[in-house]
């Protein structure tokens, strides 16, 4: 009989480990780059278990093969991908779906059954933390008939597998992060929610699975953070060791805990998320490395040799940060200019204190200040600096200037007195409460006493109206076009707007402005909403209701529809290029955060448009990683030509 891979449905608890392990496995234990290239040739169907090729004894994919590309060998179905010509005939032939096209090469890929693999076993089999997955053959399928007629005799051996998925999954319930009360958070713009104590701590990290060192957690995070093994030291009280190891893979672990909506990343994927709930991840995060600082640890890069390459980096943004952290580490000389006063970008001056304390900023500043990166603020290109210096003075530019063009709603009136862009009103309000000078192009706004009104609802939205409440307005409303469930803010984010005193309506599209006779916004035409067919984005429209116009009064409009790329005229001539949609172009000469000229690279938000914060570093990071195997390309170029 042919082996393969069996799955008892009772012993498994959907972590997807297994799917993981393949894909690392296939992968030379390296993270996929990217969310096309994990392709693990074992796939989980949640109640039912892992499925995967079963090598059938009659195969009909081998059968339907017209190259001989898949032959029967070794005790299993074989696939020669060189033979393959991607005709597919294995994929529609297949009882299982358990072949599919690669994502890069153009052929088939399959269950191999591992045997590259030092366990000697397949990876899924090895890595499974319920044994809930066996490689079968002659021996095993004896053993199995054996252990079946065993079960049948005596009652007590009944149901062990079953109870030890149970076992694993018995876990105490998530309590997470204590958050200030509503009308006692309302009176200032101090952060909501408190840090763990050792305690708290150690009573999450207690409840984690540890389902594999590297689980479908660390898959689900863009970093790809150790998430397992630092909590795991957590638990421990190993919190310097768990902050070095956060820190390999993050280079802001202690804002990203804050900020990052775990909900979607790696909480969500939590092997608990619907049954005790998610561990705590975020705050677990935030907690060690909170704790490490306390207690004098600094994030000191590795003993390495000075470099001679230097780096410019425009924008101490995520993205910035991320590629200035990795080029420091590997002993490059590294300059950071931002406009700003202060590091950090939209995560200073876009996120609001209540969720982010900007003293987090400061002391990182000085963090990586003492890592040797030099930061040259209230410094902008093009204004302050030409570029055409930078590309003079160093050996490559990054460029992390993120997206800041405001979406506008396309209204009569959008410029009259009262109408307000959503960034501008919250940046103001941010210099305001670190006590920066004010911005003359971008004046505080007080909301103090009046009726607002925001239109959106993102998370953008949502930072709007819960900052409205603290100036003390006298009502906020959130006025969004689709329903609640359609809203692409974050869940937890509108539930403590809500506590708040934030009032929603749904299902509402702005038709016009009404101004008073001062010409000062008096309220906002709207109409009321169905949703009808979906879009191209896969999103339902909203479709006007015939005669349900109304006027929502309100004394201030706040727009908060998100992001687009700003003009960057500074790169003009630079043979940096721009897409239909103002965003940078990169993936040239093999790499993917290189632009069209060859010294400049970019990633974050100004090459794939407004996306998260984890997701800038991520790319960040990896602009780094690509900087330095340039400079050894060149250095091996020169050598060669010496």
């Amino acid at each position: 009989m042919n082996r393969f891979v069996t799955v008892n449905p009772a012993e498994c608890i959907d972590c997807h480990v297994c799917e993981v392990a393949c894909a690392l496995t296939h992968g030379d234990g390296e993270w996929p780059g990217d969310r096309e290239q994990f392709r693990p040739r074992i796939h989980l169907v949640k109640g039912y278990g892992p499925v995967t090729c079963r090598h059938c004894n009659n195969a009909p994919c081998v059968t339907s093969c017209p190259t001989g590309a898949l032959v029967f060998d070794r005790h299993s179905v074989r696939l020669h991908e060189e033979k393959c010509i991607g005709c597919k005939n294995c994929l529609l032939a297949c009882p299982f779906g358990a072949i599919e096209p690669a994502a890069l090469r153009g052929t088939m890929i399959k269950c191999d059954l591992c045997e590259q693999s030092e366990q000697g076993k397949p990876a899924c089999v090895s890595a499974c933390p319920t044994q809930a997955l066996r490689l079968m053959d002659d021996a095993a399928l004896t053993q199995l008939s054996s252990y079946r007629q065993k079960v049948s005799a005596d009652d007590k051996t009944c149901g062990s597998a079953a109870r030890r998925a149970e076992q694993a999954l018995d876990k105490p319930p998530r309590v997470g992060a204590r958050k200030l009360e509503a009308q006692a958070r309302k009176q200032h713009f101090g952060e909501i929610y408190q840090g763990f104590s050792p305690a708290q701590a150690g009573y999450e990290a207690e409840r984690c699975l540890y389902c594999a060192q590297k689980a479908w957690c660390g898959w689900a995070c863009p970093l790809h953070n150790a998430i397992p093994d630092f909590i795991r030291l957590a638990r421990e009280g190993r919190i310097i060791e768990a902050a070095e190891l956060s820190h390999q893979t993050s280079s802001l672990p202690e804002i990203c805990g804050r900020v990052c909506p775990q909900d979607r990343l790696c909480e969500g994927a939590c092997t608990l998320n619907g049954r005790a709930g998610a561990v705590t991840i975020g705050n677990i995060e935030r907690y060690i490395t909170d704790e490490a600082l306390k207690q004098g640890w600094r994030p000191a890069p590795p003993a390495v040799k000075p470099r001679r390459e230097k780096v410019a980096i425009v924008g101490a943004g995520p993205a910035g940060l991320g590629c200035a952290d990795i080029l420091a580490r590997s002993g490059v000389q590294v300059d950071v200019f931002d406009r700003h006063p202060e590091i950090g970008g939209m995560l200073t001056f876009g996120i609001p204190s209540f969720k982010l304390d900007k003293q987090l900023l400061t002391k990182r500043r000085a963090l990586f200040g003492e890592m040797g990166i030099k930061f040259h603020l209230n410094c902008e290109i093009g204004r302050d600096l030409p570029f055409s210096r930078l590309l003079a003075d160093y050996d490559a530019v990054f460029l992390g200037v993120g997206t800041y063009k405001l979406m506008r709603a396309g209204l009569e009136h959008e410029d009259a007195s009262g109408v307000i862009q959503a960034l501008p009103y919250l940046t103001a309000n941010t210099r305001r409460v670190m006590g920066l000078p004010e911005d003359k192009q971008q004046p505080y706004i007080s909301l103090k006493g009046k009726r607002v009104v925001v239109l959106g609802g993102g998370d953008t939205a949502m930072d709007c109206v819960r900052t409205a409440v603290r100036q003390q307005a006298k009502q906020v409303i959130c006025a969004y076009r689709r329903d609640e469930a359609n809203m692409p803010g974050s869940k937890k984010e509108v539930a403590n707007a809500r506590e708040e005193g934030v009032e929603f309506m749904f299902n509402l599209l702005p038709q016009h402005i009404e101004l008073d006779k001062a010409g000062r916004v008096s309220g906002i035409g709207m109409i009321r909403t169905v949703l009808g067919e979906a879009g191209s984005d896969g999103r339902r429209r909203p479709q006007p209701v015939k005669g349900s116009e109304f006027v929502l009064a309100a004394d201030a409009l706040v727009l908060a529809f998100g992001f687009q790329a700003h003009e960057m005229p500074w790169l003009a001539g630079q043979s940096v290029r721009f897409n239909r949609w103002g965003l940078i172009e990169t993936g040239c000469s093999g790499r993917v955060t290189q632009t069209h000229n060859p010294k400049v690279f970019a990633a974050g938000d100004a090459v794939h448009g407004a996306d998260l914060v984890v997701t800038a570093m991520a790319e960040g990071r990896r602009s780094a990683r690509e900087m330095l195997a340039m400079f050894a390309q060149n250095a091996a170029r020169k050598e060669r030509a010496s």
